[in-house]
């Protein structure tokens, strides 16, 4: 007899594992609109300030087995036209018997396309290296002689690319990128491909509106087209109280994700730049049975430099 839990775990698994599976495999993250770089090249540099940021998320507590994600990122403009962005992120993901890891470094051409200078088009390339790893010896098989099937741990290292622009401004942003250019393949046992890429695109867009000098309502969307996967929107609401004392901002929000969850979330950013954000997934789709919800924290840095 086997758990609900372990059932899911299972039904994954078989998923990722298959000859040419191609779902949904960059991480998920609820607080996407706080580090668009994440998913975009082209963001790296788009700010007056080197932005850092740290997230961590568990997804669907009380599932064994469900996936746990590690981001850390760092992006700024080193040139004082503000026309040159470089960004670094750093980045693992662990399901069941399953890792995925590794480092993005990326370059972005910012170019200003009002008078004023306050509006610029950013054009973002970015290089990856990644690790997967398969523990295939913590499996149960019903068929111990299957060919695609390892016998014990291993890992394989691919190589990819993604490509993003971005038109930013002081009061709104929206963004396109296209990720995992190549569809990498990752080959363990057997004669085919256990592990193929998938392309990921993205869009993304918000608006920034100052009711006044102290409140400001931020509304945000995301839409994720991934190969074999209907596509998923993330829709976000965040109102902020501005203090014009110190520059402090302390915000409440909540989210929808199309077939999946609703978010409530909760941050501040200090005037001196640290920022702290905590999310909480409420899960609407049938895992809601053995989901105790996802979790994501994420804490960050800005800073300027001398350029």
């Amino acid at each position: 007899f086997i758990s609900m839990k372990k059932l899911f775990l299972l039904i994954a698994l078989v998923g990722t594992l298959t000859n040419i599976a191609k779902a949904q495999q960059i991480h998920q993250l609820s607080q996407y609109m706080l580090n668009d770089f994440a998913y975009n090249p082209a963001v790296a540099g788009s700010n007056d300030k080197f932005i850092t940021k740290f997230i961590f998320r568990k997804q669907w507590t009380g599932v064994e087995g469900s996936p746990t994600t590690g981001v850390l990122s760092v992006h700024g403009n080193l040139s004082p036209e503000k026309k040159i962005g470089l960004g670094a992120i750093l980045y693992s993901d662990v399901t069941g018997p399953t890792r995925r890891s590794g480092i993005q470094l990326a370059y972005a051409y910012h170019l200003p396309i009002s008078l004023d200078r306050t509006t610029y088009l950013g054009m973002g390339l970015s290089a990856s290296i990644m690790q997967y790893g398969i523990k295939f010896d913590e499996l149960i098989l019903q068929q111990n002689d299957d060919p695609q099937i390892g016998s014990a741990a291993a890992t394989k290292i691919g190589a990819d690319a993604n490509l993003g622009l971005y038109l930013k401004n002081p009061n709104y942003w929206v963004g396109v990128s296209a990720n995992q250019l190549f569809a990498s393949k990752f080959k363990f046992d057997g004669n085919t491909e256990n592990i193929q890429n998938a392309r990921h695109i993205y869009l993304t867009g918000g608006y920034r509106y100052l009711v006044n000098d102290n409140f400001a309502l931020t509304p945000a969307l995301l839409a994720k087209f991934v190969k074999a996967n209907r596509p998923q929107a993330e829709i976000n609401l965040r109102g902020a109280y501005i203090d014009t004392n110190n520059s402090n901002e302390y915000w409440l929000g909540v989210a929808y994700r199309t077939e999946d969850a609703v978010s409530i979330l909760a941050g501040l950013d200090l005037g001196m730049g640290f920022n702290f954000a905590y999310s909480y997934d409420i899960t609407t789709s049938k895992l809601n049975t053995v989901s105790n919800g996802s979790h994501e924290i994420s804490l960050g840095y800005n800073f300027a430099i001398v350029k």
